[in-house]
């Protein structure tokens, strides 16, 4: 007997974990540059590498913040954890959201690539977002991503 597909999220949950995860780099930055005076870049720089450091042990397990409050876990076709190299790609992703977006973009309409689309389907990518739990907000733009995706 074949195990039944798991729910895969669609990009709004996805896009919401990497807006989380990056602000889970840059928030703890960004408030000790300002508030404390002396070695600002410094105290800066380590707050970032830290948290760099704690997401790609984080996405390279499949579990992040921004996972968790998005409802899913992150996993290989193979149904397995997505490793450091996976984890790595997430964590740079995370780092610079906004080149992350294009990064997808470029990805999506790359000619021959079967995303095909803005953005196209997690279906056709690596790694994917299986739900673990529903989020009422997030699920609400996941169906409706699906209705305009279609």
């Amino acid at each position: 007997m074949k195990t039944p597909e798991p729910a895969i999220v669609d990009w709004p949950s996805l896009l919401f974990a990497i807006f989380v995860d990056s602000l889970v780099v840059w928030g703890p930055a960004l408030l000790l540059f300002f508030l404390v005076p002396t070695h600002q870049g410094t105290v800066a720089i380590a707050m970032v590498l830290l948290a760099l450091i704690t997401n790609w042990v984080l996405y390279a397990r499949g579990n992040t913040l921004g996972t968790y409050l998005g409802g899913f876990r992150l996993q290989t076709r193979r149904r397995q954890a997505p490793g450091l190299t996976y984890g790595l790609v997430l964590t740079l992703l995370s780092f610079a959201p906004v080149l992350a977006l294009g990064f997808l973009l470029a990805v999506s309409f790359t000619p021959g690539n079967d995303a095909s689309g803005f953005l196209g389907r997690p279906s056709s990518h690596p790694i994917i977002g299986v739900r673990t739990h529903s989020r009422r907000l997030l699920q609400a733009a996941d169906n409706y991503w699906e209705r305009w995706a279609d």
